[in-house]
């Protein structure tokens, strides 16, 4: 009898100690986007043992006694601690405030603290564009140092990124990592082609990375990173709109089911009726995601984006339309189409803990279609008086390309090494066609109406092809200091073949062209404590000739890779028990052999590498946390950019200023998060420029602006409500300015106006 009760003891002992043993699962997710968390760390530390996140923000942890301490924690998220038996089923984990210990990705492909990354890099978090709503990307790009994107209405746009205001293919504008264009056919309006309501956050690299990303990552690198699947469902509907005829209006839908998450969005923006005349437009833009949690080691991602886009073109104006405030637009039927089309599937496998491979193939379709202003030049010469005052001539042009490529890589993390391989391969048929039109000028400098032509200037096709082969390496010497030298060879071949008959009287010669180069990379960075940190490197940034540089004269210019010298270094501070953090770079670029449209002795033009220029500047972004509710940031630069030798045409402008290059660029932000009043906020802002010149020969200037917003924004439960007031002031000014020989022109800014917002969540 004694034997069955110790036996029944026992088993009712058993049975208890097994009930305490619980599996925890769940999903997390980011408290503010509800985007579902890859990666994150859930550790028992009470039994010394974690898993990590999938793909859908889904974990599972076997095994756990009901009273074991668990933690869950992601760099850039706040640390959070539950008991076993409390865990919720959703996790949301709060990110770090903007700056604080902010987390970035572009710089080397994996998440890392901005004080361990040995380069200029800035983020546009997802709480700075869910508070900004911009209507136009300047508003929240112009917020990062030395960055000034030039609004030239309707999403049509220049940049400024350590170079003068420019429309040359100095800038790289990516979207998860992958160029959204191919090599050769830049287009300063790249960023039209950018879906706004699918962006998560931005990262800008300042300076060359041409060593990871090849040609045109000089300026900088800019990368829009798109939003993830929500772990749980839920869909969001929203409109905006303002008093000068903008409109927008979207849906968006999201959620993670089994091992597969979908985020799909989809809206409409545009304009009508606007303060300047024949200035409507129509942006149509979809995107879809889908990841799948293909097993525990691999997942794969895929995504579809689309851009239909058409818009008047309204111009520039000269300095009596300008300074009278007259908008009436001077051409009355030009105008700019763009239809992209983009597609990538990325598969990623983590074969061990030390060595992860990555396999992206990606497409894309791109179309542009032109009627363009600036193409438009007048027969009359006044300065010769000769030619008809009411003739100009114009063209209506078409470039189109396509794109089949892939982008591999291979990555192995040892004790204190990182070494990634990878090669990328584009190639991309292109082909461009421009038609001659008479334009008739009426007495009153109005281009009002064009007759078509059958005579073709230009057509022709060219296929690239892009190969480039890349290593990046990372060793710590120790816990403070970390060395990182990376290097890319790109080989870039040109096929172009002329579609005009002998006896046309434009169009270069059959040809193919290739270039060769060779971009290296190395830096440091010294963490002297978790406050303060400090990095230097130098890098090497080239672009090829473009294929409009190259083939649409009559011969092909014998022409070389621009080729750009980055020195720089900066520091990393974090003061007052981290109130005040400092992100500081100064930085000397030089350029040799700028490629320059040159003027010939019987009046041609043709683009030659004659120019060697010098960029230098410093950098500052300054964030300042007073209290929880309270915060202040000022980002700029102070920079100067020179002609070392420059003498087209007779003229020598050696030691001039660069046209379009301000010595101030400025931001800052006074940010207001009431306690009393939960899901408030306010923000006010100031953009400055300084003053600059307008021509090569530094004879007369733009004065410079300063511009004043406003953002109110609360939300309510489910409803979100916004107010920007963009233009506070009503300032007059020009967000460009330049004088020719035929005299000044200015791209009028926006005007004052009243941005009112609403959204609604639903899950």
């Amino acid at each position: 009898m004694k034997n069955k009760f110790i036996i029944i003891v026992a088993f009712l002992f058993g049975f208890i100690g097994n009930a305490q043993h619980i599996t925890i699962s769940g999903k997390i997710v980011d408290s503010q986007t509800k985007e579902a968390l890859m990666g994150v760390t859930v550790f028992d530390q009470t039994q010394n043992k974690g898993t990590v996140t999938d793909i859908t923000g889904h974990y599972s942890l076997s095994n756990c006694n009901t009273t074991d301490m668990i933690t869950v924690s992601f760099l850039g998220y706040e640390t959070l601690k539950f008991q076993a038996s409390d865990i919720p089923a959703v996790i949301e984990l709060k990110a770090q405030p903007d700056q604080l210990d902010q987390v970035v990705i572009t710089a080397g492909n994996e998440r890392q603290q901005r004080k361990d990354v040995p380069i200029s890099i800035t983020q546009i978090s997802a709480k700075e564009l869910e508070e900004t709503k911009p209507i136009t990307l300047e508003e929240v790009l112009n917020k990062a140092p030395g960055v000034m994107m030039i609004d030239l209405g309707n999403e049509q746009h220049s940049m400024s990124i350590r170079q003068p205001i420019s429309y040359k293919s100095v800038f790289l504008y990516l979207e998860d990592g992958i160029p959204i264009r191919t090599t050769g056919v830049f287009n300063h309006n790249a960023l039209i082609e950018i879906n706004h309501s699918a962006l998560k956050k931005i990262e800008i690299i300042r300076g060359p990375y041409s060593a990871i990303y090849g040609s045109g990552a000089i300026g900088g690198a800019i990368n829009f990173i798109t939003k993830e699947p929500s772990a749980t469902p839920q869909y969001q509907v929203y409109t905006m709109a303002n008093d000068l005829g903008y409109r927008k209006v979207g849906a968006s839908g999201s959620g993670s089911f089994n091992q597969t998450g979908v985020f799909a969005s989809i809206d409409y923006s545009g304009r009508r009726n606007g303060y300047r005349e024949h200035s409507d437009y129509d942006k149509v833009s979809a995107f879809v995601k889908m990841n799948n949690q293909l097993s525990d080691k691999t997942y794969l991602k895929t995504a579809i984006n689309y851009i239909d886009y058409e818009t008047d073109m309204t111009g520039s104006l000269d300095s009596l339309y300008f300074y009278g405030q007259d908008y009436t637009s001077q051409y009355r039927f030009t105008y700019r189409k763009v239809q992209a089309l983009r597609y990538y599937t990325q598969l990623v496998s983590n074969l061990t803990e030390a060595h992860q491979v990555k396999a992206t193939v990606f497409a894309r379709y791109n179309l542009v279609g032109q009627n363009p202003h600036y193409r438009i030049k007048d027969d009359y010469v006044p300065w010769t008086n000769t030619g008809d005052p009411n003739l100009a001539h114009g063209e209506i042009n078409e470039n189109e390309f396509y794109s089949i490529g892939t982008i591999l890589e291979d990555t192995y993390k040892f004790k204190k090494w990182r070494i990634t391989k990878g090669i990328s391969v584009d190639y991309s048929p292109n082909s461009y066609y421009a038609k001659y039109i008479k334009v008739h000028k009426t007495d009153d400098n109005i281009y009002d109406t064009y007759e078509e032509t059958d005579s073709l200037k230009t057509d022709y096709n060219v296929d690239i092809l892009n190969i480039g082969v890349y290593a990046n390496a990372e060793y710590k010497i120790s816990p403070s200091l970390k060395l990182l030298a990376s290097a890319r060879l790109d080989n870039i071949n040109y096929d172009y073949t002329n579609n005009l008959d002998s006896n046309a009287y434009s169009g270069a010669p059959d040809s193919n062209n290739f270039f060769n180069a060779f971009t290296p990379k190395f830096g440091a960075v010294y963490k002297v404590n978790t406050d303060l940190s400090f990095y230097a490197n130098y890098s090497k940034g080239f672009r090829p000739p473009e294929v409009g540089e190259l083939y649409r004269g009559v011969k092909v210019p014998v022409l070389e890779p621009v080729y750009y010298d980055n020195y720089e270094g900066g520091t990393w501070i974090s003061l007052f028990d981290k109130k005040l953090v400092l992100d500081l770079s100064y930085y000397v670029l030089k350029a040799e052999n700028e490629i320059i449209s040159v003027k010939l002795e019987d009046g041609s033009t043709v683009n030659q590498n004659v120019a060697e220029t010098t960029h230098q500047g410093f950098e500052f972004g300054v964030q300042y946390f007073a209290t929880k509710e309270l915060s202040f940031m000022v980002n700029g630069a102070i920079s100067s950019h020179t002609y070392d030798v420059y003498t087209p045409s007779g003229h020598d402008y050696s030691g001039n200023e660069m046209p379009g290059a301000p010595k101030l660029v400025m931001s800052s932000e006074l940010k207001y998060h009431p306690a009393f009043l939960e899901g408030a906020y306010a923000g006010f802002e100031w953009f400055h420029v300084d003053p600059y010149y307008m021509d090569d020969a530094n004879t007369q200037k733009y004065e410079g602006y300063d511009i004043f917003n406003l953002r109110l924004g609360k939300q309510f439960d489910k409803f979100k409500v916004w107010l920007n007031i963009l233009n506070l002031t009503d300032e007059l000014y020009a967000t460009s300015a330049s004088k020719s020989a035929w005299g000044t022109s200015y791209r009028p800014g926006e005007k004052r106006s009243f941005n009112l917002g609403v959204s609604y969540t639903f899950k």
